[in-house]
């Protein structure tokens, strides 16, 4: 999903498999633990066509995801996404504020009026996901819940210990508030004036997933990044902050880590990071 992961170069060898599922094991795990890439908007009946990914999870006697939504701080959040001093049509000169609208409204069937108060990274996440829908019929025959909502639910039902890598403030942080909003702005007209490329990007990342293809993905998105503005610290920050908590959720069980499928890769991807800290981890 495009809201979005940008990464740099230098993958190792081993990100080339073709797989979302890796055994962690070694650097004194006295059972293996996992980690899986997920595709946000799948849902579970996947699990059905992935067997190995399914007992896997089954197995572990924990869970970790990236984020649950926590209803009590609904309201904070969304505060967090208001522009208090200034609005879009302000950020934005009068012809890219229409370019922005009319494709705002013909892609969500909203007014970009009702969101002139919202930060643009609120808008270019709508985009995002309006070109992802519209481009991955194939996910339409997959059922259920989210796939990672679908871990942490169904992790809590089977008696597993859930555990999340950041709280929801954390993450809506990173999205809100790491660039200026004069930035953010540029970046969503950048996002409008290269929708080609969000469509063939879009339809592309469904069918890499759907095929394993974690390199693919991995080498569409940096073909992609520097389209839409540098945006690498959706996935570098983040993999190295959640890096303090996954060596000690591991210690603790056998776990099963499910995180979006691009923090998986390249040097700063969780791949790599984990062996570095002396895991061994193998595709499987």
């Amino acid at each position: 999903m495009k809201t979005i992961p940008f990464l740099l170069l230098l993958v190792s060898t081993t990100a080339f498999s073709q797989s979302l599922l890796w055994k962690v094991s070694g650097n004194g795990l006295k059972q293996p633990s996992y980690l899986f890439g997920t595709y946000h908007i799948l849902k579970d009946s996947y699990l059905k066509q992935n067997p190995k990914v399914k007992s896997a999870y089954e197995g572990a006697e924990g869970v970790v995801v990236e984020t649950e939504i926590d209803s009590s701080a609904m309201l904070s959040m969304a505060m967090r996404g208001l522009m208090l001093n200034t609005s879009l049509n302000k950020l934005l000169s009068e012809a890219d504020y229409k370019l922005v609208a009319d494709e705002f409204r013909e892609r969500t069937g909203y007014d970009l009026a009702l969101f002139n108060q919202m930060k643009p990274i609120v808008t270019a996440t709508m985009l995002s996901l309006a070109y992802t829908q519209k481009q991955s019929d194939t996910l339409s025959t997959f059922t259920g819940l989210p796939i990672d909502l679908y871990f942490a639910s169904d992790g809590r039902k089977r008696q597993k210990a859930v555990n999340t890598l950041e709280t929801m403030e954390e993450q809506m942080s990173f999205l809100f508030d790491h660039d200026p909003v004069e930035k953010q702005a540029q970046q969503l007209v950048e996002m409008v004036k290269g929708k080609a490329d969000m469509y063939e990007m879009s339809k592309s990342v469904t069918d890499l997933y759907l095929k394993q293809d974690l390199q693919g993905m991995w080498k569409l998105n940096e073909k992609h990044s520097s389209s839409f503005g540098d945006m690498t610290y959706l996935i570098d920050e983040r993999n190295h902050n959640w890096m303090k908590r996954i060596p000690a959720l591991l210690a603790v069980r056998p776990t099963f880590v499910a995180v979006g499928a691009l923090h998986l890769p390249g040097p700063n991807g969780l791949i790599e990071l984990l062996k570095k800290e002396g895991y061994k981890v193998e595709p499987m």
